[in-house]
């Protein structure tokens, strides 16, 4: 199976797309450990789930959600100390 997610390369600055990339990879591997996973930048927001049932779509639909809605716990935030 492999799960290709894009993400809006004009709303998301270069360290958050790096720690979007590291966390999704984590999420994946947990469920699928032998999935090709791959996060990229593009023009817009977009996640394929190729070679996997329609049930592993939608479950990766609803991983993806939740990793968002969690995002307060793993998104690392800069520190602009003064």
């Amino acid at each position: 199976m492999r799960i290709e997610l894009m993400v809006n390369k004009n709303n998301v600055p270069q360290d958050v797309f790096f720690q979007v990339e590291r966390e999704f990879c984590r999420r994946m591997a947990i469920s699928w450990p032998d999935a090709l996973v791959r996060v990229r930048l593009g023009g817009a927001n977009e996640l394929n789930v190729l070679g996997g049932l329609k049930e592993d779509k939608q479950h990766v639909e609803l991983q993806l959600e939740a990793m968002f809605d969690e995002a307060d716990d793993w998104l690392e935030q800069p520190s602009y100390d003064m």
